[in-house]
């Protein structure tokens, strides 16, 4: 009995299994460095206040809506960018601060900024893409030249 038990015990203890490996494989894809340039400033033209306060809207086409309670007048454009990057990629447009204040010396207005593009798949060449907005003018609004500047962002998808 005492044998049995013995040769129980021999059994039970593991023998290495033989050494196994196997490979992985590294890629990386190095895409073209994004470039972004302004070709046009968004333009809201000349408007004359009224007594009553009104929203001037240029829509990223350059088209312009002035309500009754303000006069509008001169040439407006959408603020117009060109990007470039790796063809084929998807990049993602983004306006930093969606609504930014316009300043004449201690006199405010503030703008909120928009545009429709908001992915492009890259092609060869400048890509554009265009930023409109609505301009909020108070019921009396201060005379000046009213400025102010935003910044675009964009990045691969």
């Amino acid at each position: 009995m005492m044998l049995g038990l013995a040769g129980l015990g021999l059994s039970a203890v593991a023998t290495p299994a033989a050494a196994q490996t196997a490979t992985g494989d590294v890629s990386v894809r190095i895409l073209q460095a994004i470039t972004v340039s302004k070709t046009a400033d968004l333009n809201f033209g000349r408007v004359v206040a009224g007594t009553a306060a009104g929203s001037v809207v240029v829509a990223e086409d350059g088209t312009r809506t002035c309500p009754a309670a303000l006069r509008c007048l001169g040439t407006i454009t959408g603020a117009a960018f060109a990007v470039t990057g790796t063809v084929g990629e998807t990049v993602v447009v983004a306006i930093d601060t969606p609504t930014i204040q316009l300043t004449s010396g201690t006199n405010r207005m503030s703008v909120a900024l928009v545009t429709q593009t908001r992915t492009i798949t890259l092609v060869a060449g400048a890509n554009p893409f265009r930023v409109g907005g609505t301009l909020s003018v108070g019921a009396s609004q201060a005379a000046g030249t009213y400025t102010g500047q935003f910044t675009v962002s964009v990045n691969y998808q």
